[in-house]
């Protein structure tokens, strides 16, 4: 006899006779003791054995034991035997052994499939599962439900509300970034300040080629300081025209000889006009 693993509610059957001539069957026994063994386990008593005498007329001394006790076998294992022994007053003790076997499909379902082959999923682990098209791609269920995307013209509708776990900041469409590292190292918040900037962070060896001479080089620049042309004494400045004694005579609106020689005449005049 082979039973389900799990399965409490089969029979089995045994005769009853007599312990003396081991062939007079014996009808209307009760007070029955059944010990059981799974897989050569100890010997272990059957708490409420339920036995039932079939037919005293018409098949006497049959019983029925209903298998309702550690009836599931080890997880580890496919098929064990149970080995049961039954006694009773003035019955020949009886042993009866059967197998406890795991099913490899249940019972209770019938799975049903057209002649093409078809088979319709309900359910998958005891979910009920709605049905959608598998064609060259799944297609997907727009909606705003727990597992679900917000879908239009194909296009998803993102909506990020977190960066790095913590709640950001958004207005218009736009977040609102408050950067505090560049490469790694943190600088300063707010304006940019000279804390901003390393010492020796901007030198001329820092700037493109030339950068710096396109600026000195532009048409129109204005110097604001006696200070920003620093030259020699002697030196002239590039554009300018160097002033002679012929210059400087005639921006004073003196004659052609030098003051020396005007100071000179200008005394002998005064000299002349005293004698």
């Amino acid at each position: 006899m082979r039973i389900p693993s799990g399965k409490t509610d089969q029979k089995l059957f045994f005769v009853a006779v007599d312990s003396t001539d081991l062939k007079t069957r014996k009808t209307g026994l009760s007070a029955f003791t059944v010990y059981r063994s799974r897989n050569g386990g100890t010997a272990t008593v059957y708490t409420t054995p339920t036995i039932a005498e079939l037919s005293a007329a018409n098949m006497p001394g049959v019983y029925a034991l209903t298998i309702d006790e550690d009836t599931t076998i080890a997880s580890t294992s496919d098929s064990e035997e149970m080995a049961l022994h039954i006694t009773c007053a003035t019955m020949a003790p009886v042993t009866r052994v059967f197998e406890l076997y795991r099913r490899d499909t249940t019972s209770g379902t019938t799975a049903l499939v057209d002649a093409n082959g078809r088979v319709d999923v309900i359910k998958i682990a005891g979910t009920t599962q709605t049905a959608r098209d598998i064609g060259l791609s799944v297609l997907l269920s727009s909606g705003t439900g727990t597992g679900q995307v917000s879908l239009t013209a194909g296009v998803a509708a993102v909506n990020v509300t977190q960066f790095g776990g913590a709640a950001g900041t958004f207005a218009s469409g736009r977040p609102e970034v408050n950067t505090t590292h560049a490469a790694g190292t943190a600088w300063n918040s707010g304006a940019i300040t000279a804390n901003t900037f390393a010492a020796g962070a901007i030198t001329a060896a820092k700037f493109a080629a030339n950068a710096l001479d396109a600026v000195w080089s532009t048409a129109t620049r204005v110097l604001t300081a006696g200070t920003n042309i620093v030259l020699a004494k002697g030196t002239g400045v590039t554009g300018f025209n160097d002033l002679d004694a012929a210059g400087v005579r005639g921006a004073v609106g003196m004659a052609s000889a030098n003051l020396d020689t005007q100071l000179s005449t200008l005394s002998g005049n005064d000299t002349t006009i005293n004698n």
